[in-house]
Formats: structure tokens, sequence, C-alpha cells
């Protein structure tokens, strides 16, 4: 992700605990279950366009040393 915002949230602890078990079912993080959330509740209370490009971004995350790797990453999947 580029330029990101932290944030911080609290949950009440049952509602933390179906997120964790939900995001372990669907084999992905806390994290990338919440950004997913965000992005759904942006886009049905925000009053844009949901078939703007803006809401289909998808996002990654990768390794730091991704930029010295970038070739050898580069010639595996081509």
């Amino acid at each position: 992700m580029s330029e990101g915002k932290y944030i911080q949230s609290e949950l009440e602890r049952q509602l933390y605990f179906e997120l964790k078990k939900t995001a372990e079912k669907q084999g992905i993080s806390i994290k990338k279950a919440i950004r997913e959330a965000v992005l759904e509740w942006v886009r049905d209370k925000s009053g844009f366009d949901k078939n703007d490009p803006f809401f289909s971004m998808h996002t990654f995350s990768a390794s730091k040393d991704l930029s010295e790797k970038h070739d050898e990453i580069y010639e595996e999947q081509g």
C-alpha cells in the first residue's frame, strides 16, 4: 500500500473473535479483512459510483527486499 494512514479502533470481544474466525476461514489476515470491510462500507455509504475504477483497485503486500530482488522476481514470473 502506498502512503497509508494507520487507524486504531476498539471492538467488543465477541465481535473480535468472530472477525478473527472468519478471516482465518477465508485465509486472510485480520488487517486485510478490516480493509475489505471498510472498502465495502465506503462503497455502500459514500454515494459515489460503485463502478468507479477506484473501488476495484487491488492492493498487495510485499517483502521489504522487493526493490532489491525486483529483476529476479520479475524473471521468475515472466
